[in-house]
């Protein structure tokens, strides 16, 4: 499970919910189904401007989005 999708639910909310808090607070929203596809993992490498739209929609950072360690695994040597 993404941290992403473990902070929707922890706040309740789904992510069409989530995707009308990126259209509401942000200048060019994302996809829903861009956005349904980082939810569940099915993209894992997306711009910062798309982190940076989910913590602003989410007021979190993105430290709360990101699982280093995981990163640091698959993708450092």
């Amino acid at each position: 499970m993404t941290k992403l999708k473990e902070l929707l639910i922890k706040k309740s909310l789904s992510q069409k919910e989530l995707f009308t808090l990126i259209e509401q607070k942000c200048h060019v929203p994302i996809g829903y189904d861009r956005i349904s596809k980082i939810v569940n993992g099915k993209i894992t490498n997306y711009s910062l401007f798309t982190l940076l739209k989910f913590c602003v929609a989410l007021n979190c950072s993105p430290n709360d989005l990101v699982d280093r360690e995981e990163f640091m695994q698959e993708e450092c040597k």
